[in-house]
């Protein structure tokens, strides 16, 4: 988790973001550059290309990744649960690649569920060994539509352990049909689901209790004020650049 001096950049961060008027929410690649604030790590220019890979962030000093995610929800609460895509998981099309050859959507949703999870291990495996990652984790800003409560999440990201899953076809409460949606569960708790229309796999977390809750007053800057201040931030970065490129007389 966050040590305090992070906690106290991550909330600085955020106020610092929410305060633009040109960022209407904090996702994506903005969680990522305040992610790398907080960790005090380099960030690359996003204009410079995008990796695919799992690790968002990665500290080279202590071979440490972390997969970032951020998600909005009405309310979050410890204890609580929620589900979040973690992967484009096209296994049928993948199935001979993966060692599953003769996989179709009417497989047993064990032998789905071993390929499904066949399937995520391998880019755990292949980011790490790429990446350089030893320390693997996963970590979640939650966040609500009014933009001024967050909760973070750090969890453990290693390879799942496919013995210990059960598998089956989650049912529609409506229609009664099944066949939407693979669930794997660990001990009767729902840990992942495959929706094979849309190929996306989704991961199940409970919010811990030692996740780090931040309240910030959500306050913008006028457009006006915003330019003028980053502009005027922007010049003197480029004057102290050039003062310090400089070659000594």
């Amino acid at each position: 988790m966050l040590t305090d001096s992070e906690i106290e950049r991550l909330s600085q961060a955020i106020i610092a973001t929410i305060a633009s008027p040109v960022i209407g929410s904090i996702e994506d690649y903005t969680w990522e550059a305040i992610f790398h604030y907080v960790k005090d790590i380099p960030l690359s220019d996003p204009a410079l290309g995008r990796s695919k890979l799992l690790y968002d962030a990665v500290d080279l000093v202590t071979k440490t990744g972390w997969s970032l995610k951020s998600l909005q929800l009405n309310s979050f609460n410890f204890g609580s649960s929620f589900l979040f895509v973690i992967q484009r998981a096209d296994i049928i099309k993948k199935s001979i690649q993966l060692g599953f050859p003769g996989l179709t959507e009417q497989s047993s949703p064990n032998e789905l569920g071993a390929a499904i999870i066949q399937h995520w291990n391998e880019k755990i495996l292949l980011s790490q060994a790429t990446q350089g990652v030893i320390n693997s984790y996963e970590s979640i800003l939650l966040k609500t539509i009014k933009g001024y409560e967050y909760i973070y999440c750090e969890f453990p990201l290693d390879p799942l352990d496919p013995n210990i899953f059960s598998w089956a076809w989650t049912v529609d409460k409506i229609t009664g049909r099944s066949g939407a949606g693979l669930q794997g569960s660990v001990a009767g708790k729902t840990e992942l689901v495959w929706y094979k229309n849309q190929k996306q796999l989704f991961r199940a977390r409970t919010i811990p209790a030692q996740a780090v809750r931040i309240t910030v007053d959500r306050v913008r800057l006028t457009l006006d004020r915003y330019v003028k201040t980053v502009l005027s931030a922007l010049q003197d970065q480029i004057n102290t650049q050039v003062f310090e490129d400089e070659p000594e007389e």
